[in-house]
Order: structure tokens, then C-alpha cells, then sequence
């Protein structure tokens, strides 16, 4: 009888546990992103967040309308709360849905719907119309027999007529305006239905299909729990873009960071935490396998398999490595085989994203809370400014243009690199040009143009431009000799920094001699400037409306049957 009861007692215990037991439905809301470097290429961590009761025992928590094309390697679970409580591994189904999943995109489609039945409508009450039309010309034809038949028989009553006709003019009058209305009211529908489309084709998800999340929990302590899903998606990308404001009173420029973020992942981001990472999780972290260089002699694969797209065995010549035989053919099979296996891995290397951090990943977590469309348009968020020195130069280069132009040079600080990309430049507030800079590490020095200085004043002339030959009758040599001169004037009211650039000609062969005239060319000039074979720089400081001339000359020599290229 005991045993019996235990055993009832156990079955009851069982059945109240498994009552408990339920799916408990999710309400999940993006809170946080973070992107990776590069246009699309690695996929980007997203967390969603969502606020529970539970009751103890062992439950499944559901979350709904997950993006369908989330990475689920990704996915990974967390929960914090009053409740303790022990998470489960998850699992996902595909859910197939009749309308679209994105909101935006079923909003679009819900107006381009009404607009189309509107559009039907206007259509129907046009053909009505034209029916109506139809009918009033019947009858216009036939009072005019009618007219005709009466004044054969010099019965007409003219006022009733001139009455009927007022009538007929009337209508179709009333008619023909209605009808240019209706089509008015066709043109505007086809205009909005057209704008729609253009929306629509921005979204380009078209997705109908939403994912299933399922987490096993088991409840020993009641309560609340904060339950976080993160997981992976691609459609994301971020780029760094900059505005450059100098002013040029102070000598001071602002450089200032700025993230341009896209996604197209289907969802309008509201009010989420961003966070935009220069690391290329896709690029992978494993060195690469270096395969033998195999080298050969060409004719030896001289026949090719066309369904292979390789070099057949059997074609291999024995005359190519020496002596035949069995086994030399066996193990030149085997390295044809090896041969095969390093190309496919070549093939298949990874290529590198478009930015290109050098080792040096930096996350930027803007600050407050972002809203981000799921068009694909471009959000312009702010990142951060770059603190740097800067030093303002004109730069002259005669040879190209009668101009200085300003520049700053800038030297970065900080620990972070100013990433490549896209810069608006600002000279005293207005908005002059765009322009690219490179990669930027802390501590190095980059040259930014902020257009023309009309207040220096440029001139260059040729001085002389002589060809001709020298030496005696044997050994004679082709020659070009040529003077400039540039002439500067400071126009302002302040001392200014001028470099004045010139090239001059490099020789790439031993037979052709050049020389630069030192009587002829102002010294104190920098050769091979910053690593420029044959660019020669004038540093100087100009005060106030001073006049100053930077003279050059050189001359080239080369045998008389040759000739020479590449001189400007």
C-alpha cells in the first residue's frame, strides 16, 4: 500500500511539473550594433534585448521574426535577472510568411496597392466617360438627319433646335473636362506609384521569410530575466569620411572624423547603441600556407586538358626531365597532382577589405543613441577630431602653373591612425573641394591643398631653350640647354612660408650626361626631394611684399645617333 501511494505521489509530482512547462513568447528590440571595416564584406554583430517573467521549471523561450538570413554559427544567448536560471543550446527553424517581412517594405507595397486601385478606378470612370461621349455623338448625328429631314419639309423649329444643340455642347463640354481631370488624377497616381517603386527597389530585400529562434531554460528561482540575442548579419558597412576647416587667421585646422553608415538589412534602426570597429573579422587570423614554386620548362606542357584547364599527365615528355620510365612518370604524376592542389589554393585566397587598418583595430562607440534607415542611404554620424599640428606652406610649381597654392601640413597625434578616405575641405568657413587622403599613422605628416593663394604673386619664364651639338668631329654629342626663372612676390601684409618645386631631368642611361648650372640656379635648394628622384625644392620665408627669383639651369648631353625620350 505504501508503495503503491509513493508511486501515485511521484506521477502527480510529474504531471504538475510538466503543466508547468510552456513556451514563453519574446519580445525582442535591436539595441545594439556593431560594424566592421570594409563595404559589405564582413558581417556585422547585432544584439537584441527583451524583458521576461518566469515561473520555475524547465520552459523554451521563443523569439519570432529574426532576420531570415542571419549567420546562425552566431548566435549566442545571454540572460540576467532575478530568476536563476540555466540556458540551453539554441535551436532556429525558417518561418515562410505570405507578405513581406521587412515593415518599411510592406508599408511601400500596402501604398503602391491602394495607389494601383485607385489608378483602376480613375481608369473605369475614364472609360465611362468615354462612353457617355459616345452616346451624345449618336445623337448629335442623328438630329442632324433629323435637322435635315425638317428643312426638306420646311417644318424646323429653330429655337428647339439651337436648345437641344446648347445642350449636346454643354455636355460634352462637361465631358472633356471631367476626362482631362481623370487623366490629370492618372498622372499624379503614376508619378507616386513611380516614387514607390524607386523606394522599393532601394530596400531590395524582398525577403518573405523570417527565422525561428528557440532557448531552452530551466527555472530553479522565479522572476525576471533580461534576455540578449546576438548574432551576425551582412548588408551593413561603414567608411570613414572627414571634414578638414582651417582657419587661416589662426594657421589652425580642425580635422574631424566622421562614420558614413549604410544597411539594407530590412529593419529601420531606432535609437540603437553604435559602435563602429576598424577590424576585418572576415580577413581571417591564420597565416597563410606558402605552397613549392614549381618551375618547368615550357614545351613540356605543351597539351592541355580542356576539361581540367591543366596540363594532362600523359603528355608529360620524358625528354623534359631526362630519362623515361615507370617510375619517373609516377612521380611526375604525383607532382602534376601537387601542382593542381597549390593553384586551387592560390585561387582561393582571401582578398583584402578596401580599408586597411595595418594590424591596428580601434572601436569608436558613438556617443547617444542612432536611427539609421534600412534604404541604404547614407547616416553621417560623428566620430571623433583629430587633435595635429599644423604648419602653413604655399606651394609653387611653375612648371605646371603661374599659382601658389596653400597647404597644411599636418602632423597627427594621438595613439589612433586617421583611416583612408574622402575629406570635404573648409577654408574659413567656406566649402572649397574634395579630396582623398591615405592611411595615416600617429606621428606622420600629410600635405592638405586648400586651393589658390591670389595674394602671391607668380611668374615663370624661360630664359633660354638651346639645342645643338658639341665635341670634336668624332665623338660629337646631341645637346639641350635651358635657364628658367620664377618670379614671387608676397602680396600680403604678413610674412608667409613658400616652397618652390621644380624637376629636373633623370637619367635611366649612362650614355646621357646632365648638369645643372650653378652660376645659373638660386642655391639653397633640397635634391630628391622627400625620396622624388629629380625633384628639387627652394624652402624660404617671404616677408611682407617682398620680391624674390628662383633661377634654374641645366643642360643634357647624349650621343649624336641616339635619341632621347621622356624631356618636357
Amino acid at each position: 500500500m505504501m508503495r503503491a501511494l509513493t508511486f501515485a505521489t511521484i506521477l502527480l509530482t510529474t504531471a504538475a511539473s510538466s503543466a508547468q512547462a510552456k513556451v514563453i513568447n519574446v519580445d525582442t528590440t535591436l539595441k545594439a550594433v556593431t560594424i566592421y571595416s570594409g563595404f559589405h564584406g564582413a558581417p556585422s554583430s547585432l544584439t537584441r534585448t527583451g524583458h521576461i517573467q518566469v515561473p520555475a521549471g524547465k520552459h523554451t523561450l521563443l523569439f519570432e521574426n529574426m532576420p531570415a538570413n542571419l549567420l546562425t554559427d552566431s548566435l549566442k544567448t545571454e540572460a540576467n535577472g532575478t530568476a536563476q536560471a540555466i540556458l540551453g543550446a539554441v535551436s532556429t527553424k525558417t518561418v515562410f510568411n505570405i507578405d513581406y517581412v521587412s515593415t518599411r517594405e510592406k508599408e511601400l507595397n500596402d501604398q503602391k496597392n491602394t495607389l494601383t486601385k485607385q489608378k483602376r478606378v480613375v481608369d473605369a470612370e475614364i472609360q465611362a466617360l468615354k462612353k457617355k461621349q459616345a452616346f451624345f455623338d449618336g445623337l448629335n448625328k442623328q438630329a442632324a438627319t433629323k435637322i435635315n429631314e425638317q428643312i426638306t419639309e420646311f417644318n424646323l423649329d429653330t429655337a428647339e433646335w439651337v436648345n437641344a444643340a446648347d445642350v449636346i455642347h454643354n455636355s460634352n463640354a462637361a465631358i472633356l473636362k471631367e476626362t482631362l481631370e481623370k487623366q490629370d488624377q492618372i498622372t499624379e497616381l503614376d508619378k507616386q506609384i513611380k516614387k514607390i517603386d524607386q523606394d522599393l527597389q532601394s530596400l531590395r530585400t524582398g525577403q518573405k521569410q523570417t527565422r525561428e529562434v528557440r532557448l531552452p531554460i530551466e527555472v530553479s528561482k522565479a522572476g525576471y530575466l533580461t534576455v540578449s540575442v546576438d548574432y551576425q548579419l551582412h548588408g551593413i558597412s561603414w567608411a570613414p569620411i572627414y571634414d578638414a576647416r582651417l582657419d587661416t587667421a589662426s594657421g589652425a585646422m580642425e580635422l574631424v572624423q566622421y562614420g558614413a553608415v549604410r544597411q539594407q538589412t530590412g529593419e529601420d534602426w531606432k535609437d540603437i547603441n553604435l559602435t563602429l570597429s576598424t577590424a576585418q573579422p572576415s580577413r581571417g587570423a591564420t597565416a597563410p600556407h606558402l605552397s613549392p614554386m614549381w618551375l618547368d620548362i615550357r614545351q613540356a606542357y605543351a597539351k592541355r586538358d580542356r576539361r581540367e584547364g591543366g596540363v594532362m599527365p600523359e603528355t608529360l615528355n620524358a625528354v623534359s626531365f631526362g630519362v623515361a620510365g615507370a617510375n619517373k612518370k609516377d612521380k611526375e604524376l604525383e607532382r602534376w597532382r601537387h601542382m593542381q592542389q597549390d593553384a586551387m589554393i592560390a585561387e582561393s585566397a582571401p582578398v583584402s577589405a578596401t580599408i586597411n587598418n595595418n594590424g591596428f583595430n580601434a572601436e569608436f562607440a558613438i556617443p547617444g543613441e542612432v536611427s539609421i534607415p534600412a534604404d541604404g542611404t547614407e547616416t553621417k554620424v560623428l566620430i571623433s577630431p583629430f587633435e595635429a599640428d599644423t604648419k602653413l606652406e604655399r606651394h609653387i610649381k611653375p612648371q605646371r602653373s603661374n599659382s601658389a597654392f596653400l597647404i597644411a601640413n599636418a602632423t597627427i597625434k594621438g595613439e589612433t591612425p586617421i583611416l583612408a578616405g574622402p575629406v570635404s575641405l573648409f577654408r574659413d568657413g567656406a566649402f572649397i573641394g574634395k579630396t582623398n587622403i591615405p592611411m595615416i599613422n600617429p606621428g606622420k605628416d600629410y600635405d592638405l591643398s586648400f586651393g589658390i593663394d591670389d595674394r602671391i604673386d607668380v611668374a615663370y619664364k624661360t630664359l633660354k631653350d638651346e639645342s645643338g651639338e658639341s665635341g670634336v668631329l668624332i665623338g660629337k654629342e646631341k645637346t639641350i640647354e635651358r635657364h628658367t626663372i620664377t618670379e614671387i612676390e608676397n602680396l600680403r601684409n604678413k610674412p608667409v612660408d613658400i616652397v618652390v618645386f621644380q624637376t629636373l631631368p633623370v637619367s635611366k642611361n649612362e650614355d646621357i650626361k646632365i648638369k645643372v648650372d650653378k652660376e645659373s640656379t638660386t642655391a639653397g635648394y633640397e635634391e630628391d626631394h622627400d625620396n622624388i628622384k629629380g625633384l628639387a625644392a627652394w624652402p624660404m620665408t617671404m616677408e611682407p611684399k617682398q620680391e624674390k627669383d628662383i633661377k634654374l639651369g641645366w643642360s643634357v648631353s647624349w650621343p649624336k645617333d641616339e635619341n632621347i625620350s621622356g624631356l618636357r
